[in-house]
């Protein structure tokens, strides 16, 4: 009994490691990457400098390891619209884009940041654009399987013009200007759905 407890509880290292990783976003978010020292995030976690250095790494695998964060928050939020096959349903999607996804302060913040250096750094860019794509394949794939769109061109354009909608709302709250209806987005959202021609029998 005793060591079945032990087994289900989090590790020293998973749980330094997740003081680490949610220090280093805290001091990101709050005075950006190329600003955030190992000195920063050891303050942060109330840790060592030389054990978050161990932890962090390289700046790539801070970078790496930061956008697993986002995802794995996404993944979290996602988990909870997935049937026992592991499949999306295309208006839970829907309803998480346009709702805690790209509504999280935090992760927009972040994201924001990473944004800022992408136009400098091909790592931190392709990393970005992997979270990106990933958004749109999740949409692209739901609505095949749910019988939207005569291609998967015309999917991806439908997925692509959403997730658009959804992002450049969230983007437009960091500077003031926040939408008085999410609701009319949404609505905006479905429509792309429901002009979709029908998939055709054979269609790849």
């Amino acid at each position: 009994m005793q060591m079945g407890t032990q087994m289900g509880r989090p590790s020293k290292f998973e749980e330094r490691s997740e003081a680490i990783m949610r220090a280093f976003e805290i001091c990101v978010a709050r005075q950006g990457l190329a600003a955030t020292t190992l000195n920063d995030v050891a303050v942060e976690a109330g840790l060592p400098r030389s054990l978050v250095r161990y932890f962090m790494g390289n700046r790539d695998e801070m970078v790496d390891r930061l956008v697993g964060r986002l995802m794995a928050r996404a993944e979290t939020s996602l988990s909870r619209v997935r049937d026992a096959r592991g499949d999306a349903g295309l208006e839970g999607l829907l309803d998480l884009y346009f709702g805690e996804v790209f509504a999280n302060e935090l992760s927009n913040t972040v994201m924001g940041e990473l944004w800022h250096l992408a136009r400098e750094d091909d790592h931190v860019r392709n990393r970005v654009k992997d979270v990106y794509t990933y958004a749109i394949g999740q949409l692209s794939g739901a609505m095949k399987r749910e019988g939207r769109g005569a291609s998967d061109a015309e999917r991806q354009s439908a997925a692509y013009t959403i997730l658009s909608i959804a992002l450049g709302d969230s983007s437009l709250v960091d500077f003031g200007i926040a939408s008085q209806e999410r609701s009319t987005l949404r609505a905006a959202a479905d429509l792309i759905i429901d002009h979709m021609a029908p998939v055709r029998e054979g269609t790849p």
